[in-house]
């Protein structure tokens, strides 16, 4: 079998196109653009034919993997033979993920879980109307950019928050003149079904209830674009996760870290 580097093709596109509509839950954006995204990428051949492909990371961890139906019987192999030629350590897969997740867990030695990933219910829920979301501006991705770095150590030295606010896809809450919480809202492209929402609420307001009724707010607006919210956060973040549930969110996935067996050679 053999994994051949590649560019991210109409081959690879066409393969993507397929595992998406063969899961049972959305992607998360986060992980779709920057793990998944910045993996890189492998054609996978196997007699002379390319069926699918695989994403690993420069951690040798694999991101994601798809083959065409008709090779779903070795998927197994797929896995062990991309830990037998000491490609890949370890996976950070999805449960939706059922036919490689499978594979991957039958082979782990190590499994923890890493992030829960949330649907609405597509159903609108009450809000706060005294609460003022603002979309964001050119003139305010500086003071966004201080929020992040602040509060949750996040550099944007790479244009996050300038992209963001070109599309029309960044928010923020203000209370007497200071920032309070900001907000995401992303219009997936790969996924037009659905919208990423995603909050940063600043420490000193936090356990106010803040986060939920920005989340409703968030939650209500995609569903009148006609579009489902997806959203996600660590397991570790208890307040996050019931801040989601009161939202209309329900955990939907998980995405766990599983580690394999190191080959003789590293």
């Amino acid at each position: 079998m053999i994994f051949e580097p590649t560019e991210k093709t109409e081959a690879i596109d066409q393969y993507r196109a397929e595992f998406y509509r063969t899961i049972n839950a959305p992607v998360d954006a986060m992980w779709e653009i920057l793990y998944i995204g910045n993996s890189q990428h492998y054609l996978i051949q196997w007699n002379g034919a390319d069926i699918g492909y695989c994403c690993i990371n420069e951690k040798r961890c694999l991101t994601q993997v798809f083959v065409e139906a008709k090779y779903n019987p070795i998927m197994n192999q797929v896995i062990q033979e991309l830990i037998a030629q000491s490609r890949i350590t370890s996976a950070n897969l999805s449960s939706k993920e059922t036919l490689a997740f499978n594979a991957c867990l039958h082979l782990s030695t190590k499994i923890k879980a890493n992030t829960l990933c949330f649907e609405h219910n597509n159903i609108e829920v009450e809000e706060d109307e005294t609460l003022l979301l603002t979309q964001a501006k050119p003139n305010d991705i500086l003071a966004i950019q201080n929020f992040l770095k602040e509060q949750i150590g996040f550099i944007d030295d790479f244009g996050y928050t300038e992209n963001l606010v070109k599309r029309s896809e960044l928010y923020f809450y203000k209370d007497s003149g200071e920032l309070v919480a900001t907000s995401e809202c992303r219009l997936s492209e790969s996924q037009p079904q659905f919208a990423d929402l995603g909050i940063i609420v600043n420490r000193d307001h936090q356990r106010k209830g803040i986060a939920t009724k920005v989340m409703r707010k968030q939650a209500n607006r995609v569903i009148r674009m006609g579009r489902k919210p997806i959203c996600s956060t660590t397991v570790e973040n208890i307040a996050s996760k019931k801040a989601l549930e009161k939202s209309g969110f329900y955990c939907s996935n998980i995405i766990f870290d599983m580690h394999f067996q190191k080959s003789k050679d590293h």
